[in-house]
């Protein structure tokens, strides 16, 4: 008999997942550098040394997820100012002045409404003090005790200045139910990340990956003071999910 995934579980087990879609965009909005290296770990030094230079970061995305065979676009903004705040913007496909979902993470807690469910689930930060670093949720200074990091050749991408770097965790660190992998496709000129991806593997072969690609990136613009604070709708209903 053959064995069921169950996806509910395993992403909920997998934090890499979870973080990814929440916060991942951003990890493509720091990747800027004014210099150029075929080495891994000098692209990684320029990464720190941009994200230490920058305040905050703004984009459009598109976000493309794959799982049990089902393909979803998804579409948004999203905008980050260090060390820990967030605003992401699920929009309409044909009205993108329609929000469909809003995420807000205000320092201290993660809030997520959707306004046809008339539902917020509210989430408190695992680090609220820490820097939000994308993607894994772990402070620069942690990451490189993380993840191994390798530049992927790719044939399609190379010639017009693209590369893949690829970040996988390190031994002792993964889960052993779950292989996972992030990649990064960096354009070499400006250091722009055009693409982020990241996909998840059972030990039955079953996968789930998410592609994110960015268009209009903003660096260091003036921000409205209000942005990062969230303001529970009087008809919406709270779920809490912090642990107690």
């Amino acid at each position: 008999m053959s064995r069921r995934t169950n996806w509910r579980t395993v992403l909920r087990k997998s934090t890499g997942f979870q973080k990814f879609l929440l916060a991942v965009p951003l990890l493509s909005l720091l990747l800027v550098s004014s210099a150029y290296s075929q080495n891994v770990d000098e692209i990684f030094q320029n990464f720190k040394q941009a994200y230490d230079k920058s305040d905050n970061f703004g984009a459009n995305f598109e976000e493309t997820t794959l799982f049990a065979n089902k393909k979803s676009v998804a579409r948004g903004r999203i905008v980050f100012r260090k060390p820990n705040l967030l605003r992401r913007e699920y929009v309409g496909k044909k009205d993108a002045s329609k929000v469909l979902q809003i995420t807000v993470f205000d320092g201290e807690y993660g809030w997520t409404y959707t306004p046809t469910l008339k539902q917020v689930n509210k989430m408190k930060l695992d680090n609220p003090k820490g820097q939000l670093f994308p993607g894994i949720g772990a402070s620069l200074d942690d990451f490189e005790a993380m993840y191994d990091m390798a530049l992927v050749p790719d044939e399609f991408a190379n010639p017009k200045g693209i590369h893949n770097i690829e970040f996988t965790p390190k031994k002792g660190l993964a889960n052993p139910a779950v292989k996972e992998k992030f990649q990064i496709w960096v354009k070499s000129e400006g250091w722009l990340p055009v693409q982020v991806g990241h996909e998840i593997e059972l030990e039955d072969g079953s996968r789930q990956s998410a592609i994110v690609k960015f268009s209009e990136i903003k660096r260091d613009k003036k921000l409205a003071p209000d942005l990062f604070k969230f303001v529970v709708p009087e008809d919406a209903e709270v779920i809490d999910l912090s642990e107690n």
